[in-house]
């Protein structure tokens, strides 16, 4: 009978992903329970569900959960990991607060964020792995939140992750949340960044659902990012504003609006020398 291979270790954090968010009875050791604000990240209306705002304004004690509020499903973690990996969570648990007794916790934010950072703690990485649900990190909003966390609780080489992945991956769909976030976090050369990259596609950027996610006081700040002296232009207008090099056009499509825009005035000329044919000198 033919000896079963074992599969071969990717490292440790590959290893410990198989393990996590797997319940009890499968024999993962999981003895822990974390919650979460049910629903992801993308489905919060910032403007009417703070989360970012809480996640922003809170502190180490906040993990609070009002009577009868509705959470997420669980989320089955190993508190050896995270007393080793989360300072914060060591420190609640060496003083026996409730979640000593428990055995649970409540993160108050949203589902796709706080799995994505207890994955973090297994991993070391915040782009997932194949065994891992790894759609938990590869949303650039999610990775916003992160950011967001690392400044809670004081995690430097989670912040830098971050950092990095948000200034690489900078778009127009998630440019306002990461603009945000940087500022709840307290990153201003990313929020700078992410403010130019902002009034650079103004025309596409206020007609994302990050935009009109934003907290009213969060419009107002970001439209006062522009400097005192810029004003809007169109879409045309660039290409004849001398030094542009906001790429917001590549080479190809420059010179096809140009022609486009040479075709339009051919046709303009041709009609009014229709006209002036048509015309009879009295």
């Amino acid at each position: 009978m033919a000896r079963p291979v074992d599969e071969p270790s990717q490292g440790l954090g590959y290893d410990l992903a198989k393990l996590f968010n797997q319940p009890p009875e499968s024999g993962s050791g999981t003895d822990f329970i974390i919650t979460a604000e049910p629903g992801d990240v993308d489905d919060d209306d910032l403007a009417s569900n703070d989360s970012m705002i809480r996640l922003g304004k809170a502190n180490e004690d906040q993990n609070w959960l009002a009577p009868d509020a509705p959470t997420s499903e669980p989320i089955y973690v190993h508190k050896l990991i995270l007393q080793a990996r989360w300072p914060h969570f060591a420190r609640l648990y060496n003083a026996q607060m409730a979640e000593f007794h428990t055995k649970k916790m409540h993160i108050p934010e949203p589902y796709s964020v706080v799995k994505a950072f207890l994955l973090y703690l297994y991993t070391d990485n915040i782009h997932g792995t194949s065994v891992a649900d790894s759609a938990a990190v590869t949303n650039l909003s999610d990775v916003a939140g992160l950011l967001v966390m690392s400044n809670i609780y004081g995690i430097p080489h989670l912040r830098l992750l971050c950092v990095n992945r948000l200034s690489k991956e900078l778009d127009v769909d998630h440019a306002c949340r990461i603009w945000y976030c940087a500022g709840l976090a307290n990153e201003e050369w990313l929020r700078k960044r992410a403010a130019t990259f902002c009034m650079t596609h103004w025309g596409r950027i206020v007609r994302t659902i990050g935009f009109l996610q934003l907290p009213r006081s969060a419009l107002v700040e970001l439209s006062q990012e522009i400097d005192l002296e810029g004003r809007v232009i169109g879409g045309d207008e660039l290409d004849y504003v001398e030094g542009y090099r906001g790429g917001r056009y590549d080479s190809a499509s420059l010179r096809t609006r140009k022609a486009s825009i040479s075709s339009q005035q051919t046709q303009l000329l041709d009609s009014e020398a229709d006209d002036d044919e048509g015309m009879e000198m009295s």
